[in-house]
Parts: C-alpha cells; structure tokens; sequence
C-alpha cells in the first residue's frame, strides 16, 4: 500500500485537528438561529450565572455538547485510515462470504461421511449399535462488521446425534439412523489476510 504507520498516524493527527477546528467554530451559538425566548431583553441584567441557569437550559446545553461529540466521533471515524482500510476489507469479505458458507456446509457433509465410515461399533443383547454425528444444511450465512471495523462471518447450522442398530455392521449403515441429540450449532469466522479463517 505504500503507507507506512508513522504516515497513518500522522495523517490521523491532522485530519483530528481539522475536524476539532471546525466543530469548535460551529458552536452551539450558531446552531441555532432562532432567538431563545427565554433569553433577557437588552435592558435586563447582562448574562444569568451558572448557578442561575434554569435546569432545562442546563439540559439543552449538556445535549448540544453531546451531539457535537458524536459528530465530531463520527467524523475521526470516517477520516482514520485505518478504519477506512477495514470497511474497504468487509466489502471483499462479505461478498466471498457466500461462497465460504457453501465450502463450509460441503466440508460439514465431508466430515460427516468420514465420522460415518469411522463408527465405534459395540454388542449389545446381540445387535451391533453405534453412535456417529452428523450435520445439517448452513441455515444462516451472515457478515457482520464489529465495532472495530474487523470483518466477522456467522454460521448456524444443526448437528444431530445419530444412533445405528443391526445385526452386522453393514446392516446397521444401511438401515434408517435414529436422532438421538440435535443441538443448534453457530460458528464464527475472522477475515485476514485476504481470505476467511476456520
């Protein structure tokens, strides 16, 4: 990218001040341009003392002052470089998130076959029984972004308990397996270095 982290930081210093300058020069003074009607006359005594102010003066002052700080938060937000580099990330990252969830729900079928062919059989009163787990189709396939601008895929999806019976092994795969458990599984997933991690 060409941007080294002292640049970044710099860049971010600057553009803080710039977005400071101007909220402080927008004060709550310009923000509105109607006169207050609660506000004294020419004749009256100059200004209240703070002590004197009413309590609902006091409430819109402490609520302009926290509007102009969320704006100003929102606007370091937009300028940082760093947070503009991981929105442009989750654009990627969302858009092969759809695709990740289908890979993921074929390795899920994978590994299922692979814990079918893999069954512990045990005898039991002269019948062959085995317990193995399998998977359901992907059920929710949703990319988020965390408050950090980090890129984080969801996936939710049922694993079931199966439970084979029959007189051999191979009569047991072959027969209709029981449910025994299901439980609702959701699985999240990080962005980096290009690509989703499991």
């Amino acid at each position: 990218m060409g941007l080294t982290m002292e640049n970044i930081t710099r860049s971010f210093a600057l553009a803080s001040l710039v977005v400071l300058s101007i909220a402080f020069c927008a004060g709550p003074a310009r923000s509105n341009s109607k006169p207050d009607a609660a506000a004294p006359s020419a004749s009256a005594p100059a200004v209240q003392s703070k002590a004197e102010a009413s309590p609902s003066t006091a409430h819109l002052l402490k609520k302009k002052v926290k509007e102009k700080a969320r704006a100003v938060k929102a606007a370091l937000l937009k300028v940082n470089p760093l947070r503009l580099l991981r929105d442009k990330e989750f654009k990627t990252a969302s858009a092969q998130f759809p695709a990740f969830c289908k890979d993921w729900e074929r390795k899920l079928h994978d590994r299922e076959v692979n814990n079918l062919g893999h069954v512990a059989w045990t005898e039991k009163d002269g019948w062959e029984t085995g317990t193995y787990t399998g998977y359901g189709p992907v059920q929710k396939c949703e990319c988020h972004q965390s408050t950090d601008g980090y890129s984080i895929g969801k996936v939710t999806y049922e694993e079931f308990q199966y439970y084979l019976i029959g007189k051999t092994p191979q009569e047991a795969k072959s027969a209709q397996p029981k449910i025994t458990d299901t439980t609702a599984t959701t699985e999240l997933f990080r962005w980096d270095k290009n690509k989703w991690f499991y």
